[in-house]
């Protein structure tokens, strides 16, 4: 079992390119409820396609943009909807991404991959079952927070 670390994590869920257009709209309505807190029936229907038990209890997170986990930011892990609140805000995302950029982990509660892994295939599942196809595909985007630094590269380090 491998724990998340100080790497920052997103969980990017994207429709095919070519996908039909009544697919799109589809999708269109399960953003804007994403990014507008009326997601609730979202992580319901996300935890009956967890594999992994943990994944589905997790309860429903009482946040404005809504999401999975405990309510104590102190010692419960949580995954938060990202909120699109202008294109500025945006960062990498694509218009259409589905985002959840804020995993949170605590002292006393930790991600684990494997989790991740199953709530991938279980939100995958979800948007897939709401678009009525086979079109949505979902991801983990890791980063290294020190790899933003100018100096990141400079190291006196050798490769070997």
């Amino acid at each position: 079992m491998f724990i998340l670390g100080t790497h920052n994590h997103s969980l990017i869920f994207r429709i095919d390119k070519d996908a039909p257009q009544d697919y799109i709209t589809r999708w269109d309505k399960i953003k804007f409820d994403c990014e507008q807190n009326n997601n609730k029936y979202i992580i319901e229907k996300m935890r009956t396609y967890c594999k992994l038990e943990q994944n589905k209890k997790l309860p429903y997170l009482h946040r404005e943009e809504g999401g999975i986990g405990g309510n104590n930011n102190i010692i419960n892990k949580q995954i938060r909807f990202f909120r699109l609140y202008s294109k500025s805000m945006q960062l990498n995302y694509n218009d259409k991404d589905i985002v959840f950029n804020q995993i949170i982990n605590t002292t006393v509660e930790k991600w684990t991959y494997d989790e991740l892994d199953d709530l991938i295939y279980a939100f995958t599942k979800t948007f897939n079952f709401f678009v009525k196809s086979k079109c949505v595909n979902g991801f983990i985007e890791m980063s290294n927070k020190k790899c933003l630094y100018d100096n990141y590269l400079d190291s006196d380090d050798e490769f070997t």
